[in-house]
């Protein structure tokens, strides 16, 4: 075996050791969070009048598959997001919280391009502002970034999030269902020191409703910038289709068609194309059998 086969094999089997010791600790997180809740029908006597008395037990799920970026021609691209929070201390009638939190993404592509394939675990704490539409957060947490096969990196982490939906299509009186969200921070450990931020947001309209379920043409526009001048992070897009909406209780996936335009600022190259997508999302705010005090 050559020599930069065995650094290739040593690197690889070093890179998988970090993200399963990082995978295991997230286990263990959940493990913990477990046992907290059904350990006893009450509370351990040393945990009476603790935090995790009342603590809350919430998740998130989402992924979205599909072709994204015309300037990527034929470029079908995943990510995956998962999130388990547990809140140890909430305020303002439970609309203001701290969460302590196990995190993990995951994207790839296609066509190999470095900056759409990565898996990137994260443990970190936030505090949430609760709205009656949506969500403040801000952060901080300690993350590892592999980019497969290009670059590595370890370190902290921060941003500001927010999210707010109106007009959800599970309401029948609804016709014009839409969101909002930006994201501005450190998020990319493999990017040290990179200011990214963007921000999205998507309107439609229901055309005709199965029960349940929508037809919705809609509109959609994503800007986004960084300190570092990526080309693939410096872009505006914008577009149209259709999608069908199936909201399933806390599961929500909608599949649709339409037609991006993008410019990237920095190449100074745009162009447009047909765009095919597929989005899940999954929430979970009573974990454990824990009752969410909002609900």
């Amino acid at each position: 075996m050559t020599k930069n086969m065995t650094d290739l094999v040593q690197e690889i089997t070093g890179r998988a050791l970090y993200i399963g010791i990082v995978l295991a600790l997230m286990a263990m997180f959940l493990i913990l969070a477990n046992d907290a809740a059904f350990g006893q029908e009450g509370p351990p006597i040393a945990l009476q009048g603790s935090l995790l008395d009342n603590a809350q037990f919430k998740g998130q799920l989402w992924s979205y598959t599909g072709t994204f970026s015309p300037l990527e021609r034929n470029n079908v691209l995943s990510n995956t997001y998962a999130e388990q929070t547990v809140s140890l201390f909430s305020t303002w009638n439970s609309s203001l919280d701290i969460t302590p939190y196990a995190a993990i993404g995951f994207s790839f592509d296609t066509k190999g391009n470095p900056w759409n394939r990565s898996i990137q675990p994260s443990f970190g704490v936030k505090a949430n502002k609760f709205f009656r539409h949506g969500v403040i957060s801000t952060g901080v947490a300690y993350s590892y970034q592999d980019r497969f096969g290009t670059t590595s990196a370890n370190g902290g982490t921060n941003y500001i999030l927010d999210w707010f939906g109106w007009s959800p299509i599970g309401d029948k009186r609804s016709r014009f269902p839409g969101s909002t969200w930006a994201v501005v921070g450190h998020t990319a450990p493999v990017e040290q020191g990179n200011l990214i931020a963007q921000t999205y947001l998507t309107q439609g309209y229901v055309l005709r409703r199965f029960d349940r379920s929508a037809l919705i043409p809609y509109g959609e526009i994503t800007y986004s910038r960084d300190t570092k001048k990526f080309d693939w992070e410096n872009k505006i897009l914008e577009g149209a289709g259709v999608k069908y909406g199936m909201p399933m209780g806390e599961l929500y996936v909608d599949v649709g068609a339409g037609y991006m335009h993008e410019q990237r600022f920095e190449s100074n190259r745009s162009g447009g194309g047909a765009k095919i997508f597929m989005d899940i999302s999954y929430a979970w705010g009573n974990l454990f059998g824990r009752k969410d005090e909002r609900e």
